[in-house]
């Protein structure tokens, strides 16, 4: 099989602009095929999602379909993807969410391998509740975050441990596998940031064992917002808040007003 590099290279506008691209904290180069399906949602008839007007039935099979989508790439239950204006914003708001949970002296785990993004919610989190953070530290000689760098931090204690599943820096992929087993042998749940894994590799959540995963679209190709997923009986269990008329369905109610349905069909 040829694969034809100036055919892919017409579908990016960009690249023809004369620049080089490094930066990759800001996102991939996007596809003219994604700009056409913002247009198109952007500007057909569109309105809250029911089932009765075009309009309606336009803005439901976006969202249904966005949830399909995330669900066979990530191998989940559609009924538990949330979208998220990005990731920084959806993990917010599940440590709040969690921190409902916690009492003082629960504790959470979170490594100083993960970037910002999956820490310093948690640790915000556990300081309004009182809730100890302890630190995972990965090995500086080699770049690794070694399972037992978590499980010798594990007890009864443990409510949560928020792991990377690839370093945004490093790019150190910790055996999301193995620390699961060792996650799940306590009463903690596993919160996994697939940002900068899911781009380069094939994600099977449910062989992995995380109970939440998430990434971002804008990472590879899609437009900038982000996906959470996790089992929809444990979104069911949580206490989120909410606008008073908006709905309990998981998991619409984790998803905040109207939905921009231009970004969630340009995303799947």
């Amino acid at each position: 099989m040829i694969y034809d590099v100036q055919k892919i290279r017409n579908d990016f506008p960009s690249l023809d602009s004369g620049l080089a691209f490094f930066d990759g904290p800001g996102g991939s180069q996007v596809p003219v095929e994604v700009g056409n399906a913002i247009a198109e949602a952007i500007t057909k008839p569109i309105s809250n999602r029911n089932t009765v007007t075009q309009s309606e039935r336009n803005a439901e099979e976006i969202v249904i379909n966005f949830r399909h989508a995330v669900a066979d790439l990530i191998n989940a239950d559609p009924n538990g993807v949330v979208y998220g204006r990005s990731w920084t914003q959806i993990t917010y708001d599940f440590s709040r969410t969690l921190a409902k949970t916690w009492k003082p002296g629960d504790e959470i785990i979170v490594t100083n391998l993960d970037h910002d993004s999956n820490i310093r919610p948690w640790v915000q989190a556990a300081e309004r509740v009182g809730a100890v953070v302890r630190w995972a530290k990965f090995d500086i000689t080699t770049g690794e975050l070694p399972t037992s760098a978590i499980s010798e931090l594990l007890n009864e204690k443990t409510r949560l441990v928020a792991v990377t599943g690839a370093g945004n820096t490093l790019g150190t992929r910790p055996d999301i596998k193995a620390i699961a087993s060792e996650v799940h042998r306590t009463k903690a749940l596993l919160y996994v940031d697939g940002v900068h894994l899911t781009p380069h590799t094939s994600i099977d959540m449910k062989a992995l064992g995380a109970d939440f995963y998430g990434f971002s679209f804008y990472k590879f190709f899609g437009p900038h917002c982000s996906a959470l997923a996790a089992n929809p009986e444990l979104l069911e269990k949580l206490d989120n808040d909410k606008l008073l008329p908006s709905t309990s369905a998981v998991p619409e109610r984790f998803e905040f007003g109207t939905l921009p349905y231009e970004l969630i069909m340009a995303s799947r």
